[in-house]
């Protein structure tokens, strides 16, 4: 008889085989690229979707996440599980200032009222701020 314990270690190994290395931080808000692989026939190509990520669910291997943009008017949602073979990369284009988990909302938005803001980072001096004071004041000393 076949314990489980030895099929959750099964799983699991299989789930961390399964998982990718570089996926980045995606929150919702985000805009992104996702590359995602077509098949069309007998031959495959890459297939660029970019919009702006409304959502975010699952863990481990199972997590996915909901990417919404505007087709010709039209407002087009398409789900992506982040460690699928189908996905070729995710470029992460901007991060969103958002204050919700879920941006269910966008959807009866349409034009300048569906923007997100920008979410910005403030960029460090590579020289800190008290260093720059007595480097100031030994120059005016010595002039």
């Amino acid at each position: 008889m076949v314990s489980l314990y030895a099929v959750s270690n099964v799983i699991d190994l299989l789930q961390a085989e399964a998982r990718r290395d570089k996926v980045p931080t995606l929150a919702p808000g985000d805009t992104v690229k996702v590359h995602a692989k077509v098949v069309e026939g007998n031959r495959e190509r890459v297939q660029i979707f970019e919009g702006i990520v409304i959502g975010c669910r699952g863990s481990g291997t199972k997590e996915a996440f909901t990417v919404r943009r505007i087709a010709h008017g039209v407002g087009v949602e398409r789900s992506f599980l982040l460690h699928s073979p189908r996905i070729d990369r995710i470029d992460l284009i901007r991060h969103g200032k958002v204050r919700r988990a879920k941006l269910y909302y966008l959807r009866g938005k349409v034009g300048k009222s569906a923007r997100i803001r920008e979410k910005r980072q403030v960029v460090a001096s590579s020289v800190p701020a008290d260093r720059e004071a007595t480097e100031e004041a030994t120059e005016t000393a010595e002039s």
